[in-house]
């Protein structure tokens, strides 16, 4: 598992979603995306010719690319979105637009969903504890990424995005402003 820190531009992400109780998390979203994935892309992934506006929405703005996570009471709001590249919004669609800011960025290799779900466990039992609660921003959603490749071998890399609040939360960042202080600069 490696992390990196980045600064992102706004992101408009367009998709469908569905509320999963925390608990039931790690059964309840890969069963969404299997239930998603024989009404909305197996048609279509064998064909590669969108027929309908639902169907050119997923080829032009790669949704499946990301699933967005946005917490609530007890719950969170489960997207299954892509980078919204603009055009239209077919029923059934919604967009959902994360603002400006810094990102803690983490990757993990291997078949999904083992490999995503072992990556979720160490961000929230280990980086999470030590890190992440002075660094996470709570108010904005965490990000998981799922580039194009074969998800069942056990080279394909995904990644979770969380949100940080301040941009010092970074380790380079963070050394080089503990630096700055002891020597009175800041």
């Amino acid at each position: 598992m490696n992390t990196a820190y980045e600064h992102k531009p706004e992101m408009t992400f367009i998709g469908f979603s569905t509320w999963i109780r925390v608990e039931e998390g790690y059964r309840q979203c890969p069963e969404f995306w299997k239930r998603e994935y024989t009404q909305k892309y197996a048609r279509l992934w064998q064909t590669m010719k969108p027929e309908t506006p639902l169907e050119r929405a997923i080829m032009e703005n790669d949704i499946g690319m990301f699933a967005i996570c946005n917490e609530g009471d007890g719950a969170f709001e489960y997207w299954i979105a892509g980078l919204y590249r603009g055009g239209e919004i077919p029923e059934g669609l919604k967009l959902y637009t994360i603002p400006e800011g810094d990102w803690a960025k983490f990757s993990a290799k291997g078949s999904l969903p083992g490999s995503l779900q072992e990556l979720n466990t160490y961000i929230w039992q280990e980086w999470y504890p030590k890190k992440g609660k002075q660094c996470m921003e709570k108010r904005k959603a965490m990000l998981e990424v799922y580039p194009a490749g074969n998800m069942q071998s056990p080279d394909y890399e995904c990644g979770i995005w969380v949100p940080l609040a301040k941009r010092w939360c970074s380790e380079e960042t963070a050394q080089t402003t503990a630096t700055a202080t002891l020597l009175g600069i800041l």
